[in-house]
């Protein structure tokens, strides 16, 4: 087996269960809001699940086998991307089966909204540790998760306290994509895919340029 897919998918596995422990019964059990704010704790997981595969992860031990930059750096965004899939199929899932009202199609885009977010935001964090180390980008995820829960909190007790507070999830954009939306949500997958293709290739060009300078 692949070594980094043997250490590194452990992370992304466990981070997965205790997404779908924590917050997923949620999404079954509650009304409306819980769509509004369950998804926004997606990047937080999975920004935690790079966090931790990368530390002590030893590219000197993965200098010394037969694998090139190129090959490192597909299997990182393929744990990213995978996780990130899996955790959008399920949420899509459980907005498809709750036919109480609670979600609707705008809910769809919603949620495909909120993990291309995560999707692009962790692999540029990848890219970062690739190009300023892992002390330095440790700083910077951890500040990144702290931040993301403290906003996501904030937002979910003024959704619930404060009148007219606006939801993300109703914003005029999303309800205008949500008027098709599988098309949209393609769309989006579409433009995310190549954003992330593009980031791959600025990857590869920085491990390779920081590898150079050890």
């Amino acid at each position: 087996m692949d070594p980094i897919l043997r250490r590194s998918s452990f992370f992304y596995v466990t981070t997965l269960l205790t997404y779908c422990g924590l917050m997923g019964r949620f999404l079954i059990t509650r009304d409306w809001p819980a769509f509004e704010i369950i998804p926004l704790f997606m990047p937080v997981w999975l920004a935690s699940a790079l966090l931790f595969s990368e530390r002590d992860e030893s590219y000197a031990f993965l200098r010394t086998l037969p694998v090139t930059d190129r090959v490192v750096v597909r299997t990182k965004f393929s744990l990213i991307l995978s996780f990130a899939t899996i955790q959008w199929l399920l949420m899509i899932g459980v907005v498809l089966l709750r036919d109480d009202g609670v979600s609707g199609p705008s809910t769809l885009v919603y949620v495909t909204l909120v993990c291309a977010f995560a999707l692009l935001v962790v692999a540029s964090l990848q890219v970062g540790i690739w190009r300023y180390g892992t002390s330095v980008m440790t700083v910077v995820i951890a500040a990144f998760v702290a931040l993301g829960l403290v906003l996501v909190i904030v937002h979910m007790a003024t959704l619930k306290h404060v009148d007219n507070w606006p939801a993300l999830s109703r914003l005029a954009v999303v309800e205008w994509l949500g008027r098709a939306p599988w098309l949209s949500s393609a769309a989006v997958a579409a433009l995310v895919l190549a954003a992330l293709h593009g980031l791959m290739r600025i990857g590869v060009r920085v491990k390779a340029s920081s590898e150079a300078c050890l």
